[in-house]
């Protein structure tokens, strides 16, 4: 597989859009933040500069490809009591951190879900599914033929770049941190109401009750982890809340809402809290990154600018020099009659190209 330097190619202007990268990366610190926090809380609770203390630690060496550590995340469906029996475990966010360890920048690539891909089982045949039933997929006789490691593989030959970490994040990590600290302060900037609301477990149910109805107030409020949920979740908001940007911009609030909590003054010198963040953490993110890694990614952290993280969407909708590479086919018979995108070009050599100017170009 191919990973070349391509600091030569030019960039296209890229319009930054609104979504889950930014925040997602902005979470993923903030957890890993809390993560080494734990770690020297005694120190933390008699000094009040934590920068300072992890500073005075040696970290772990990151990995890193020309000058880049990727780290792929994962939203996933899963729920902390467990999937049902021989039903896949959906990975419906799926995002690649490229973070340069000499430029101190980041580059979030979003991989849409519905991505039609082929890849190898466990057992060397080759199949076909969308990208985030590869995670944790079940076929024939229950039989499990997924894994990070095929997911790894899979997103190494769409976009052309190695992995060298990863973490999968279920929603009970979104809705304990929030609990854990007390609820977070949001901004509502207008009054709300979706009556669409799903409501878990409830899928297969009569139709009256597979929905809740969810309303918000316009002005400031404190929210609690399952309110936050509903917050940044709601999909079908009256009052021009029910578009994608809408809600990204949602969750960029609750999000940035949860990094701040956490990560105050009021949460670091309090050992319990910090227990509770770490144990959220161990429990519910399934990860290669240990705690050498996590001392590494806490300092980088602190030199990054996130006002200034380029994101990069792989889409069927927008101009190609904005990542419109891919296409929905009107025939699905193909494909089990389910909505996939493929590549326009019939393989990933141009989406290879586009996200190498995004690595190496000038931002």
């Amino acid at each position: 597989m191919r990973y070349t330097d391509a600091k030569n190619l030019k960039l296209n202007n890229h319009k930054k859009r609104p979504g889950n990268t930014k925040l997602i990366a902005v979470f993923t610190f903030a957890i890993l933040s809390a993560a080494v926090l734990f770690i020297f809380r005694d120190r933390i609770k008699t000094a009040f500069n934590p920068i300072s203390i992890i500073g005075k630690v040696v970290a772990a060496e990151l990995h890193t490809t020309d000058g880049r550590t990727n780290i792929l995340l994962l939203g996933s469906d899963m729920r902390k009591e467990g999937a049902e029996i021989n039903k896949p475990t959906l990975t419906d966010t799926i995002l690649v951190a490229s973070i340069g360890s000499l430029d101190k920048d980041v580059v979030l690539i979003s991989v849409p879900r519905d991505l039609w891909i082929k890849w190898k089982t466990d057992n060397g045949e080759e199949t076909f599914s969308k990208i985030n039933a590869v995670y944790d997929y079940t076929t024939y006789h229950g039989e499990k033929i997924g894994g990070i490691d095929n997911l790894i593989q899979v997103i190494n030959e769409t976009l052309d770049i190695p992995i060298h970490y990863y973490g999968v994040v279920t929603f009970n990590v979104f809705k304990e941190f929030v609990d854990i600290v007390d609820g977070i302060d949001i901004d509502v900037e207008k009054s709300f109401t979706d009556y669409y609301y799903p409501v878990e477990g409830k899928e297969n149910a009569p139709l009256e009750e597979r929905y809740e109805v969810v309303s918000f107030e316009k002005g400031t409020q404190t929210m609690n982890g399952d309110r936050a949920l509903k917050f940044a979740r709601s999909r079908k908001g009256d009052n021009g809340e029910g578009s994608d940007f809408a809600r990204s911009k949602r969750q960029q609030k609750v999000i940035m809402a949860i990094k701040d909590k956490a990560l105050s003054i009021k949460t670091l010198i309090n050992p319990i809290k910090l227990k509770e963040l770490y144990d959220t953490y161990s429990d519910n993110v399934d990860t290669n990154i240990d705690f050498g890694v996590i001392q590494s990614f806490y300092l980088l952290s602190q030199q990054i600018d996130f006002d200034k993280v380029v994101s990069v969407v792989l889409d069927d909708r927008s101009q190609a020099i904005e990542g419109g590479l891919l296409y929905a086919p009107e025939d699905t018979t193909l494909y089990g009659d389910q909505y996939v995108l493929i590549p326009q070009t019939g393989d990933f050599s141009q989406i290879h190209a586009y996200v190498k100017k995004y690595l190496f170009g000038d931002k």
